[in-house]
C-alpha cells in the first residue's frame, strides 16, 4: 500500500502549503516539502525528483500498487501522516479498502495477501534494525541544534530529531540588521526565514525546516529585508 501512503502524504503536503500561502502548490513544491521533512526528521535524503517519480507512478493506475524501496522514507512518510509504524497505517486503511466497490467480490486479504506478507516482513525487519542500531540524536537549544540523548517523549513530540551534522554546523537563528550579508557574491541567499508557533518571523543561516514548526524555511528577498529588517537596504 505504498501507493496510498504516498498519495496521502502529497495530499497533506498540498494542504500544508496552502495554509502557508501557496494557493496552488505544484508537484515540485509538494515533493520539496516531503523531501525536507524526511531529511530533517528521519536523517535520510531523497530528492524531490524521486518523490515526483513515485507520485507520478502512484497516479498512473487505480489498481496497481507501487513500491518505495527506501525503508526510512516509508517510515518517515508514516510519521508525517501521524503513524508510528507502517503497519499502523495499514491497519488504519483496511476499513476504507474493504468498503470500496472494487473489493466487494473478493476479500482484501485474498486480493492482497502477497503485499500484506511483504509489508509485515519489511516492518519486522525495520523494527529489528532500529532495535539493534544505535542512533544519534539532537534537539534545538535557543538558537542552534545540540547533540542529545534519546528521549521517547521528546521524539514523540517532534522535539528530538535524528542527528544531522550539517544542521549542527550550519543552522543558526540570528537577528539580522543592515550589516548582515544577506546574499552571496553570485546573488544566492545567505539567510532564510519562517514564522514560529507564535507567528513571529525568525531568521536562520541555512536552508531547511523551522526547528519549532517543521515547516520549510523560505529564501530571503529584498522585499522581506526592506519590510522587516532595514528600510534603507
Amino acid at each position: 500500500m505504498h501507493k496510498e501512503l504516498l498519495i496521502k502524504a502529497f495530499e497533506k503536503a498540498r494542504n500544508e502549503l496552502i495554509k502557508q500561502g501557496h494557493p496552488s502548490p505544484s508537484n515540485v513544491r509538494m515533493a520539496e516539502e516531503l523531501s525536507w521533512y524526511i531529511q530533517e526528521n528521519v536523517g535520510f535524503t531523497l530528492g524531490e525528483r524521486r518523490f515526483r517519480d513515485y507520485y507520478t507512478n502512484a497516479l498512473k493506475s487505480e489498481t496497481e500498487d507501487i513500491e518505495i524501496k527506501q525503508i526510512k522514507v516509508v517510515d518517515g512518510l508514516c510519521h508525517y501522516l501521524g503513524f508510528d509504524h507502517y503497519i499502523d497505517f495499514i491497519n488504519d486503511q483496511l476499513p476504507e479498502v474493504k468498503s470500496s466497490p472494487s473489493s466487494r467480490s473478493k476479500s482484501f486479504f485474498q486480493k492482497h495477501r502477497i503485499a500484506i506478507i511483504l509489508v509485515l516482513i519489511v516492518t519486522i525487519a525495520f523494527i529489528s534494525y532500529n532495535a539493534f542500531t544505535k542512533q544519534e540524536w539532537m534537539l534545538w537549544e535557543t538558537d542552534h541544534y545540540v547533540e542529545a540523548d534519546f528521549n521517547a517523549t521528546l521524539l514523540k513530540e517532534g522535539i528530538l530529531k535524528l542527528y544531522d551534522q550539517d544542521r549542527i554546523d550550519n543552522l543558526r537563528k540570528i537577528n539580522p540588521d543592515c550589516s548582515t550579508p544577506f546574499f552571496k557574491a553570485d546573488g544566492k541567499e545567505n539567510i532564510w526565514y519562517g514564522k514560529n508557533q507564535e507567528a513571529t518571523l525568525e531568521f536562520f543561516t541555512s536552508v531547511g525546516l523551522h526547528p519549532g514548526t517543521g515547516k520549510t524555511l523560505k529564501k530571503i528577498t529584498s522585499y522581506m529585508i526592506k519590510k522587516h529588517i532595514s528600510n534603507t537596504y
